[in-house]
């Protein structure tokens, strides 16, 4: 017979599993589930929606049922919530694309943002160390809900257009990797956090003009503004801290900007004395380089759009 594995065999094993196998493997072995928490878990994806959390291809999902008491003309004088919870898993043989797996029937009578914080913490609470490739936010994921503290999520790609930034950091581990931040923001002062100086590329999303002296500080290798229109003056702002503070070779910048009665490559051009580039027919004055160094410039473009894009770029 073979023998079995040593406890720190199994450690060692287990943390490589492929999350599926691991969830069951551990509901199955008492023995295991005494230090399954302790092993490092590691995902390749960690979404959270209106109605639950999926862990790589295994959803979680809640289950409401509603109970409301009335008066004798029928209004409603109180309204009770419970949950249980679903477990399926992604399959695309099945017309649904995913299949159940077990039905968790136990119900809880409980508000449905305390029923999402429960399951947050008996998935991802009391772990050692959780490594995921990409966290994703959905749009309709409750904005309400009060992250357990003892959940803290290593990430190298965070994706929350429809969240900010400030509502996801209570999970967000200080060991993040965080190569890819997708986010809204509600504190200007969140440029300044290590970890959103530390994203590689940088999605920001509808700020308003208290945010604008910010933008010319930022030094991550991408950065994407939308949804809004920056003003003449705050793009001058961020060539001139390019042109003064310098940027690494392939920084690069994005954003839509408002019209005025000056083409904004020409302003540029008077005040930071650039140089025209490649003339198009039909767009004359689209492209500019301004000296950044002796050996560096910073190459703009806009088009059509009003989309300017701004990137280092070796002479």
């Amino acid at each position: 017979m073979p023998k079995p594995l040593s406890y720190q065999s199994a450690r060692s094993v287990l943390q490589y599993f492929d999350f599926t196998e691991r969830f069951f493997l551990t509901s199955h072995c008492p023995t295991i589930k005494q230090f399954e928490k302790s092993i490092p878990l590691r995902l390749k994806s960690l979404e959270f929606t209106k109605d639950g959390i999926t862990l790589n291809d295994l959803r979680f999902c809640l289950n409401g049922t509603y109970s409301m008491k009335r008066a004798g003309r029928g209004e409603v004088i109180s309204c009770t919530s419970s949950y249980s919870v679903t477990i399926t898993k992604e399959d695309q043989r099945t017309m649904r694309g995913e299949r159940t797996i077990a039905h968790c029937t136990t119900r809880i009578q409980i508000p449905k943002e305390k029923a999402f914080e429960k399951l947050a913490c008996i998935l991802l609470g009391e772990r050692n160390t959780v490594y995921v490739k990409k966290v994703e936010i959905k749009k309709r994921c409750p904005q309400n809900i009060e992250w357990p503290a003892n959940i803290q999520v290593a990430m190298d790609i965070l994706l929350a257009e429809h969240h900010t930034f400030e509502y996801v950091l209570p999970i967000i581990s200080d060991a993040s990797p965080l190569k890819h931040l997708d986010s809204q923001f509600s504190n200007k002062e969140s440029f300044d956090n290590e970890l959103v100086k530390r994203a590689g590329t940088l999605f920001i999303r509808d700020i308003d003009e208290s945010y604008y002296p910010k933008l010319s500080t930022l030094r991550n290798k991408a950065v994407n503004i939308l949804n809004s229109l920056l003003p003449k003056e705050v793009i001058i702002s961020i060539v001139k801290n390019w042109k003064e503070e310098g940027r690494e070779i392939g920084t690069f910048l994005y954003t839509k900007y408002e019209e005025d009665e000056e083409d904004i490559i020409v302003t540029l051009k008077n005040r930071f004395k650039g140089r025209y580039g490649s003339k198009l027919l039909y767009r004359p004055h689209s492209q500019l380089n301004v000296a950044m160094s002796t050996s560096s410039a910073i190459y703009i473009h806009k088009d059509i759009t009003r989309s300017l894009t701004m990137e280092a770029v070796c002479k």
